[in-house]
Order: structure tokens, then C-alpha cells, then sequence
């Protein structure tokens, strides 16, 4: 299919899309990645916004087939509307300087995706006292702030690779380094030993760290710290499926025995909103995008 053929084909299902509101009895279709974004964004919106939404996990590509994913909903992007519009998760894109932007019918995540979200340090240690009730000792948030402090040159000096299009410390090694699942004894000084294996495969893996951040790294952190990333916070934007399956392997452990599902009842019982910068933005995306600028109204 051509170029042309392809950008008419998504024009005219972005405007269907939108016209189906009426079919609906909604104020706007939205598209999402799949369908275990829903939650995520319906709550959001639930908070920002007081319109009535329709979610899409998928929609036909021009090839006929049912396609999800971020690649699929971006398709849309020079045909959105208040009717019509897309979430997505931000990836690296929003730490690379891609232009995604709410008044042209894009939400983002800001974290890497919706799932760091739910592992929003302080809300995350309050559901997960609330539950266990002093059954399992644990502490998220010193854990997070660990797991931060130790990914966090590593991570700076991968998004230096990707952004200047080098070999080495791709984003592919960097997830390898950080896909991890609990090991018998994790759980011990609040993740101590899941934390070791944790730095020992970044240390493995970056050689020329050292110097990297004495040349540039310094630099680069200024860069990001301008866009929220930190030290403290690093967790929030590393891969967020790596993150979280980590985190329901070891709280499935923290909750045997207990008749509380971790993943569940704990890690996605509820979001933190107005607590921290990355959901702030999000707030602000919403309103923005609400405030009439786009096509469709």
C-alpha cells in the first residue's frame, strides 16, 4: 500500500472512530495499546476529566488485521480529535525528546509505562501495610529508592547510547540487565540479595561507565533531571513490565499464606494521584487537551 493510501485509510477511520461517539453515547473513543491498559487510563481520566470515554485495545490496520500496540494508535496521530484521541505509554520517547504532545490528541504516561505507575514507592508500602498488616515485613520504599540509586548511572548512560544511535549499552542489554524475578531468600533486608544480583548485572554490562560519566554523564544527568528524572526516582522510568513482574515475584512471596493476591489487591488496588510530578503531568495533559484546540469539537 502506498504512502498515500495508507495516510487516507487512517484518515478516514479516525473520523469514523469519532463520528461512533453518537453509537456509543460517549464524548470520545480512545485508543490504547492493549487491553491491560484500560484500568490505567480509565482511572486516569476518571479523575481528570468528567466526560464519558470509550476504550479501544485495538483497531484494523490497512492490511485488514487486528493490530494493538503503540505503533498502531501513533498511526492516528495527524488525525486526532476531541471525539478521537490516543494513550500511550512514553517508552524512551519522551526522555529523547519526541514530540508527543496532549493538544494534538496524545496522552502519555511519562513513566516508561502505566505499570511503573503502580509502583508509586509511598503508595505502594501503604496498600501493602494496610493488607499484610504485620503478617510479612517489607519495605517498598527503601527497596524502590535502592533499586533507583543502583540503575540510575546505568540507565543515563544507556539513553546516551540510544540517543546517539551507538553499539554496546543498547536499551535490550540494559532490560536484560533489570529482568529479574525473586530467588529463595529475596525478601531478606528488604530485597538485599535481589538488589546485589541487580547491581552485579549492570556492573557486568557497562564497561566504559566510569569514564562515560566523567566526559558527559554529569551533563546528561542535568538533561534529564530537567525532564523529573533523578536518582531517587529512576524506578518510574525504567522498563515498566521489567519493574513490575519483578515486584509481583516478590510480593507473591510476601503474601503467601495470607489469602491477599499482591498483585491484585496491593501493587493495583489504587493510583497515587497529586502526589507526584509524572501523574501531575498527566493532569495537566488532560486539561489541556479538553481545552478545545482540537479538531472535532
Amino acid at each position: 500500500m502506498r504512502q498515500a493510501e495508507r495516510k487516507a485509510y487512517y484518515e478516514m477511520t479516525a473520523k469514523r472512530l469519532a463520528a461512533s461517539t453518537y453509537l456509543y453515547g460517549v464524548d470520545a473513543v480512545v485508543h490504547v495499546e492493549d487491553k491491560d491498559d484500560i484500568q490505567f487510563w480509565q482511572r486516569v481520566l476518571s479523575r481528570y476529566s468528567t466526560r464519558r470515554h470509550k476504550f479501544l485495545p485495538a483497531t484494523i490496520n490497512e492490511w485488514g488485521h487486528r493490530s494493538t500496540g503503540c505503533t498502531q494508535c501513533l498511526k492516528y496521530r495527524d488525525f486526532l480529535s476531541q471525539r478521537f484521541f490516543i494513550c500511550i505509554d512514553s517508552d524512551l520517547r519522551y526522555l529523547l525528546g519526541e514530540e508527543l504532545l496532549a493538544e494534538k490528541g496524545i496522552l502519555q504516561t511519562y513513566t516508561y509505562s502505566w505499570e511503573n505507575h503502580y509502583a508509586f514507592a509511598p503508595r505502594l508500602q501503604q496498600a501493602f501495610d494496610s493488607h499484610i498488616s504485620g503478617r510479612s515485613q517489607f519495605d517498598f520504599t527503601r527497596f524502590l529508592l535502592r533499586y533507583s540509586q543502583i540503575v540510575y548511572r546505568p540507565f543515563i548512560y544507556m539513553l546516551y547510547h540510544e540517543r546517539m544511535k551507538l553499539e554496546g549499552f543498547t536499551r535490550d542489554k540494559f532490560r536484560h540487565c533489570i529482568t529479574l524475578q525473586y530467588r529463595r531468600g529475596d525478601e531478606q533486608g528488604d530485597g538485599a540479595p535481589f538488589l546485589e544480583r541487580l547491581t552485579e548485572n549492570l556492573a557486568l554490562a557497562t564497561e566504559g561507565l566510569a569514564s562515560y560519566w566523567e566526559e558527559d554523564g554529569k551533563t546528561d544527568a542535568l538533561r534529564y533531571a530537567a525532564l523529573g528524572l533523578r536518582e531517587d526516582n529512576a524506578y518510574l522510568y525504567v522498563r515498566g513490565h521489567c519493574l513490575y513482574n519483578s515486584l509481583v515475584s516478590i510480593g507473591k512471596k510476601l503474601c503467601e499464606r495470607t489469602g491477599v493476591s499482591f498483585e491484585r489487591n496491593i501493587l493495583r488496588e489504587a493510583l497515587a494521584f497529586e502526589e507526584y510530578e509524572e501523574m501531575g503531568k498527566i493532569g495537566r495533559d488532560v486539561r489541556e487537551m479538553e481545552k478545545g484546540s482540537l479538531r472535532g469539537l
